[in-house]
């Protein structure tokens, strides 16, 4: 048996007695008081646990920080982009337009070239052409032409005395002196004059073959007692625009026949 006396006793029969030691505690401290201690633990790793979280939201927000920095970054450099794309198409859509307009005006230059050469042409094979088939026409008078001629100012003096008297409208006037070639000329044996206006065209169109026909429409009301016909002539002719001109009547004349597409 322990004699405890003094203070000091206590505390070494304590010391000694770890059991006793404890069943004191027991008696002295409250349960919760027992678990402060591993409360405090648990506390304390909860505490480094949201220490470390928020270290990581932290660092996730500046990762998104960052990454919203660049997408505004990249935002503006496409806008800048898209800028420069639409200048640059704006910039192509007039190199095109000014290409176009100058493919037009070169288009229109050959295009007047060749119709300029295709009348010269017509000039030095005007009267063999006529007198060949299928007209077979004599004494071939020209009497329009891009060149003048000892017949131009007489025919001339007609169109102008035609529309003073207004037999021929200004309109029909203006048709007659644009008409590339005017022409009159006999048939074989007889005596009488047969008139012809004639277009000519590198490329022989529908519009050519209704020129042709106004302006013999012209004629037919100038020489009303005569026969009078309408013709073109060219490099080249569509079938379906030879047909065309077959149906009205206007007879085509062709410098290369074999040129006509199939």
């Amino acid at each position: 048996m322990v004699t405890i006396r003094t203070t000091e006793d206590f505390i070494k029969a304590m010391d000694e007695n770890p059991e006793w030691l404890e069943a004191v505690r027991s008696r002295l401290l409250t349960r919760e008081l027992l678990n402060l201690p591993r409360r405090f633990e648990e506390l304390s790793v909860f505490v480094r646990q949201m220490a470390a979280a928020q270290a990581e939201l932290k660092e996730a927000m500046a990762k998104l920080a960052a990454a919203q920095a660049e997408l505004k970054k990249e935002m503006s450099n496409l806008a800048a982009a898209q800028v420069e794309l639409k200048e640059a198409m704006s910039n192509l859509a007039a190199v095109q337009a000014e290409m176009m307009t100058t493919q037009k005006k070169h288009g229109d230059d050959i295009g007047f070239l060749n119709g300029i050469d295709v009348e010269r042409l017509l000039g030095k094979q005007v009267y063999g052409l006529l007198g060949g088939y299928p007209l077979r026409m004599r004494r071939v008078r020209i009497l329009r032409a891009y060149f003048w001629t000892g017949e131009t100012d007489k025919f001339n003096d007609a169109v102008n005395d035609a529309n003073d008297a207004g037999e021929i409208s200004d309109e029909q006037y203006d048709r007659l002196m644009r008409t590339d070639l005017i022409v009159a000329a006999r048939r074989r044996g007889s005596a009488r004059d047969v008139y012809l206006a004639l277009e000519a065209s590198g490329k022989i169109s529908r519009d050519d073959v209704d020129r042709a026909n106004r302006s013999k429409e012209a004629l037919q009301i100038m020489f009303a007692e005569s026969e009078v016909l309408a013709a073109v002539y060219g490099r080249e002719m569509s079938e379906a625009d030879r047909r065309y001109a077959d149906s009205n009547d206007v007879t085509a004349f062709l410098t290369v026949p074999s040129s006509i597409p199939r």
